[in-house]
């Protein structure tokens, strides 16, 4: 992944959040419609205003936010005038950049140069348009990117929040500072912190006017909440920002850590739920013993957008797991065929598969693909029970004269099949352990804690 960008003001800004304890973004979004004909005076004045604006309320905020409004009314070098006024305060320029690569870079650079500490852009414009902005951040030594992956107004549940996931997964891949998630939706921003991880910034706007309750989303999983109307149009914008620095900043003690390891078993335990492809009552499996759950991740391709999601989080494990190297991958049918094909075109590695039985015509093979003696295989299904399917193709592919040394899937049932695959000389390789699964659907309340209990004394016989 690449590194992440913006180091200097990230350092800015976490130095502001200890020293004045609050995670409050102030957007300061004043601005009076002034004609093209307006006298200078007039914009001087609302410059003016601005600045005081912003040293009135420097002692209770993290960092300042301006958008374009107040940047059309004045000119872009109303942020070097806030600059001025309140040096040690990080300003954002919320200007959502959306443009191709060369005006990017163009926009950036005269925003940086005017003081801007950070600027947002939106995430769609896929990563060429966005890497034009990075360039231009690292040239002007560490300043902030910061990707809109959702926002707070109702229309975005139209378009961008079906992509939220792909663009916050272009976010981590890019290594930008951060990223725009909603703060009127905070069950969105837990989402979107179980995709980025821990390191990226989250920064929630939507909070007071638009709806949204102060420390919500820092509650949720959010680092910063950007307020503006609710602090500039209030009676005593002191006295309003104090109390909002207050809340977002205690909000921070209850937010539950992230580890990455919790966040890879909620997305799998969420897909697996919402696709119905693990099921819980009394099913009798084809040995004849009566499970009371039920995994079939052979209906996981019949969703397409769960199953990219699925091979997302399978590559990334991969990733995490350099020590797992392969040069070919071999899919167990049928299953784990179409999870290996899945890999194979990610990952760009071949694909070779063990039949059930050789042909009996043409060259009777039963190992179909490319591959050559000597070659590394990783050898790919959905679930494992006791690991016999997995013994078996490891074993015809060893008689190839291929190196297999590591089985990967989805999900371990946890009934002796880690252990049957070591007294061969076999890793075990699994995205997530049943136990755990149960566990988080207990959590989000999609099992019973009598049902986990059940698949607890199961598995354990």
């Amino acid at each position: 992944m690449t590194k992440e960008f913006g180091a200097a003001f990230r350092k800015a800004l976490e130095k502001r959040t200890k020293s004045q304890r609050s995670r409050v973004i102030h957007a300061l979004d004043i601005a009076n419609t002034l004609p093209p004909d307006a006298p200078q005076t007039q914009r001087d004045q609302l410059v003016e205003q601005a600045c005081q604006l912003a040293q009135t309320i420097a002692p209770h905020v993290a960092a300042i936010k301006l958008n374009y409004p107040l940047v059309l009314a004045t000119g872009v070098e109303v942020g070097h005038k806030i600059k001025q006024a309140v040096p040690d305060v990080p300003i954002i320029a919320d200007f959502k950049v959306a443009d191709i690569d060369n005006t990017n870079a163009w926009i950036s650079r005269h925003t940086f140069s005017a003081g801007f500490d950070a600027i947002i852009v939106h995430a769609f414009i896929g990563r060429d348009a966005i890497q034009a902005v990075l360039d231009e951040a690292r040239n002007f030594g560490g300043r902030g990117v910061i990707l809109v992956v959702d926002m707070s107004h109702p229309g975005a549940l139209q378009f961008i929040n079906p992509l939220a996931h792909k663009l916050s997964k272009l976010a981590v891949e890019l290594g930008v500072t951060g990223v725009i998630a909603p703060g009127t939706r905070p069950d969105h921003v837990t989402q979107i912190r179980s995709w980025i991880g821990t390191n990226p910034l989250i920064l929630t706007p939507g909070v007071g006017a638009q709806g949204g309750k102060p420390g919500s989303a820092i509650a949720a999983g959010a680092d910063y909440e950007i307020i503006g109307r609710s602090i500039y149009q209030a009676r005593n914008p002191v006295e309003a920002v104090q109390k909002f620095a207050k809340a977002t900043y205690d909000a921070k003690t209850r937010q539950t850590p992230v580890k990455d390891g919790d966040n890879l078993v909620g997305e799998i335990a969420q897909i697996l739920f919402e696709t119905q492809v693990i099921k819980f009552g009394s099913f009798t499996l084809g040995s004849g013993v009566v499970s009371p759950f039920y995994i079939d991740l052979r209906l996981l391709p019949s969703y397409p957008a769960s199953f990219a999601r699925l091979t997302d989080l399978q590559l990334q494990w991969l990733a995490a797991h350099p020590e797992v190297k392969f040069d070919r991958i071999a899919g167990i049918p049928t299953a784990g065929l179409s999870f290996g094909t899945m890999l194979s075109q990610r990952l760009n590695k071949p694909l070779i598969y063990v039949r059930r039985k050789a042909k009996g015509y043409g060259r009777k093979r039963l190992v179909e693909g490319k591959y050559e003696p000597g070659d590394t295989v990783l050898v790919v299904d959905d679930l494992i029970t006791d690991g016999g399917s997995k013994l078996e193709t490891a074993q015809v592919l060893r008689d190839e004269g291929l190196k297999v040394k590591d089985i990967f899937v989805v999900v371990d049932r946890e009934q002796g099949g880690s252990a049957q695959l070591a007294e061969v000389d076999l890793q075990l390789r699994a995205l997530v352990a049943i136990s755990d699964l149960v566990k988080n659907l207990v959590q989000r309340g999609h099992l019973t804690k009598q049902q986990a209990k059940q698949i607890r004394d199961y598995i354990s016989r």
